[in-house]
């Protein structure tokens, strides 16, 4: 089998809200497609939820746009992997890498495409490629964008109607909102929610930092902390001065990151993205990392659309020790919705079927490949590149 074109596709989503968070600087929903042709006639899929604002701790990784996805594909991946095998993807790779530094959003969304291919012609979900499903619900938290504290709670509170209970809250950086917000989401949900703020590395000032932590804890029963700091040092003596586990996001994009993390105790729990860590393969060996310290890990992302979040169901299903859950959309088709406002952060979608959900899980889909296709109607509605 050789892989005979790659095709990219623009498509902006209409939002359920004005969902942010403190460094977001454009909308969610702005993302690419993928389509990758072969010569036996089997297509694979992948997406790209690239964000320019998007990065890594001190401009060690940085954004992407459909712009630049677009034309690396274009200019630089599809004259490298047009005739080649696709079922040889590890070979690929280092040649990617070693010819186009970083970027992994768009590497992802290459190697979805390729193991979606791979598990079609093989007649197997992807997760079978990864060497198994290890569970096959996925357990959801639900992520409420950065919002007063009367917004916050009111969202948070349809969610836990709609069946979730676990709550991310995105909050400003500045100690005394933060606390506000998190004090509302606590009454509004009552005391069986598990509730923490997403800093977003926000806090500048490592003191008022883990005293605004202390006080969340204290006083609305926070089940943990995301990404307060920025660094690797700041992120060491804040873990080491809270009671709550903390969890690493901008901080952890690869296995060396995981390793680094580990080595001086900079966070409690891995979260892992396949987009930021270059593809679901690369985020197995995150987690492997995790699993060998004892530490849990999380799958979230950047809000993906259908076919991402097929990846992001797959890659989830396939990992090792304690996974927790994580922020992974409820992929919501325009007159099929399953649930109101959890994990919903679209209105629509490009892909035909929605994922099964139920009690605040979805279910790992199990036809071959990622087991998604695209709405051709869907696509050329929501195209714009």
């Amino acid at each position: 089998m050789k892989i005979t074109g790659m095709e990219t596709i623009v498509v902006e989503l209409p939002g359920r809200s004005s969902y942010t968070w403190r460094s977001l600087r454009a909308p969610i929903g702005r993302y690419v497609i993928l389509r990758v042709t072969t010569d036996e006639g089997i297509t694979g899929l992948g997406e790209a939820p690239a964000l320019l604002s998007w990065g890594g701790e001190h401009g060690r990784y940085f954004g992407e746009d459909p712009h630049i996805v677009c034309y690396l594909v274009r200019e630089c991946f599809a004259p490298m992997l047009v005739g080649t095998d696709p079922c040889e993807l590890k070979r690929h790779f280092p040649r990617m890498d070693g010819e186009v530094r970083g970027f992994p959003y768009t590497k992802a969304m290459i190697e979805s495409a390729v193991l979606d291919i791979v598990a079609r012609s093989a007649g197997v979900p992807v997760h079978q490629l990864l060497g198994g499903a290890m569970r096959d619900w996925i357990p959801l938290c639900h992520s409420v964008g950065m919002a007063k504290p009367e917004a916050a709670a009111e969202e948070a509170a349809q969610v836990v109607a709609d069946g979730i209970s676990w709550l991310q809250i995105k909050v400003t950086g500045d100690p005394r909102e933060d606390i506000a917000i998190v004090k509302a989401v606590r009454r509004a949900v009552g005391d069986d929610v598990n509730i923490f703020p997403d800093v977003n590395r926000g806090y500048r000032n490592l003191k008022p930092a883990i005293e605004a932590v202390r006080a969340m804890h204290a006083e609305a029963g926070i089940c943990g902390v995301e990404q307060p700091v920025e660094g690797i040092e700041a992120m060491a003596q804040f873990t080491r001065a809270v009671d709550v586990p903390v969890i690493v996001d901008e901080g952890c994009w690869s296995p060396q990151d995981a390793v680094e993390i580990v080595r001086r105790g900079a966070a409690d729990i891995l979260s892992i993205y396949y987009t930021k860590s270059g593809g679901m393969m690369r985020s197995m060996q995150i987690a492997a990392v995790g699993l060998g310290a004892g530490l849990p890990c999380n799958v979230n992302g950047s809000l993906e659309l259908g076919v991402g979040n097929a990846a992001n169901l797959h890659l989830s299903a396939a990992l090792e020790g304690e996974m927790l859950p994580g922020v992974i959309t409820v992929n919501t088709l325009a007159g099929r919705e399953q649930t109101k406002v959890g994990g919903v952060f679209y209105t629509d979608d490009v892909i035909t079927e929605p994922f099964e959900y139920a009690n605040g899980s979805l279910k790992v889909p199990t036809g071959p490949g990622l087991g998604v296709e695209l709405d051709p109607e869907k696509i050329e509605k929501y195209r714009v590149g």
